[in-house]
């Protein structure tokens, strides 16, 4: 009897490790997780006539760059927590391929985030995260945020990544999405001091996307003193995918307050930049696609108006390499001063009329 009780009892035990350890190596397998190492890199020539000179003059400007976009690489991270929740972190880093050298103020200029993810839910991320206005309005406008551009007419005040964020992206709801961005100023004793705030609305469904996006900036004390830099920006935008060919239509309204200050992108403190875009894209071929995209920007208290015209081709060697082509011209008038690229460097005089051609090849990983 007795060696009996204890063999059953040494069974028993023996089937109650082997569970757990079945149940342990089941919750190992359902915590996967997996990193992924991505990236691009851009490089060409470009040429711009007109560029304002410190004596006073004009000159054409020839020079290596990526203007077609920035050249970045990154890391994702994605680890399965069961129920379908994850824990996820982006680090992201841009540089130029002309000597190799991280663009902006740190490494990982991008992003820098960590968070979780829910498919119920939706993901929150925390850390360093490129803009709602950026993230969003690449895909209702026709050049998809080259240097000649959505951004080009705003300096690039719809570009860029936001420090100290709070990041919510909603999941889809029969097409239909949000987004939510806070950027804590940290200024002591201002609490709206150097905050941003932003949020965005999506709809996609089959060949139609309509985006809407708000965010405002504010300086040290709180307020709105640069139209470019510290300001609110309302934009609307949509784009219709029709057989071959998808147009694209948007408005943007940036405002700063009373006190904006001049300076040398907004020489006559103006408050309000108001701009107008069309365009559309032709699938000519599998591989081809031609470009064309007008934008047309005014700013009150004299700061004149500006019109630029682009025409562009992207041909796909490969699902990973293409290659593009960008021509633009931009016509200032009054006070205006735009480039016909966003880069500050190649500003032409006021009220001139500017032309540019850029050309290079991308590769993605």
């Amino acid at each position: 009897m007795y060696s009996t009780r204890v063999a059953c009892k040494t069974v028993r035990s023996f089937s109650a490790a082997a569970a757990a350890a079945c149940l342990l190596c089941a919750g190992s397998a359902a915590a996967q997780s997996s990193t992924t190492l991505y990236g691009r890199v851009i490089g060409g020539i470009g040429y711009v006539n007109k560029v304002a000179t410190p004596s006073g003059g004009s000159a054409g400007l020839v020079r290596y760059g990526s203007d077609w976009g920035a050249s970045w690489w990154g890391i994702r991270v994605n680890e399965d927590l069961g129920q379908g929740l994850s824990a996820v972190a982006n680090l992201e880093s841009m540089f130029t391929s002309d000597d190799g050298r991280t663009i902006g103020d740190s490494f990982f200029n991008r992003y820098a985030v960590v968070g979780l993810a829910s498919r119920s839910y939706g993901t929150v991320w925390l850390g360093r995260a490129m803009a709602l206005t950026d993230g969003e309005l690449w895909a209702v406008d026709p050049f998809a945020m080259q240097f000649t551009s959505v951004g080009t007419l705003a300096y690039g005040r719809n570009w860029g990544p936001r420090d100290n964020a709070i990041t919510y992206n909603s999941p889809s709801w029969g097409g239909l999405s949000f987004r939510a961005q806070a950027g804590l100023g940290e200024v002591p004793g201002r609490p709206s001091g150097k905050r941003q705030l932003s949020g965005s609305i999506s709809y996609e469904s089959g060949p139609l996307v309509v985006k809407g996006v708000y965010e405002e900036i504010r300086d040290a004390n709180g307020d709105f003193t640069n139209l470019y830099a510290t300001s609110r920006e309302y934009a609307v935008g949509g784009a219709y995918q029709a057989g071959s060919v998808k147009m694209f239509a948007g408005y943007s309204l940036i405002r700063s307050g009373s006190a904006t200050v001049a300076d040398a992108s907004n020489p006559t403190a103006a408050t309000r930049h108001q701009m107008a875009w069309l365009g559309a894209a032709w699938s000519a071929t599998p591989a081809l696609t031609l470009l064309a995209g007008g934008y047309h920007a005014s700013l009150n208290r004299d700061g004149g108006n500006a019109t630029l015209l682009a025409l562009g081709a992207n041909y796909n060697l490969s699902k990973r390499t293409l290659l593009y082509a960008t021509l633009g011209t931009v016509v200032n008038r009054g006070n205006a001063a735009f480039s016909v690229e966003v880069t500050p460097d190649t500003k032409p005089m006021a009220g001139a009329t500017q032309q540019g051609v850029y050309t290079g090849i991308m590769h993605s990983f």
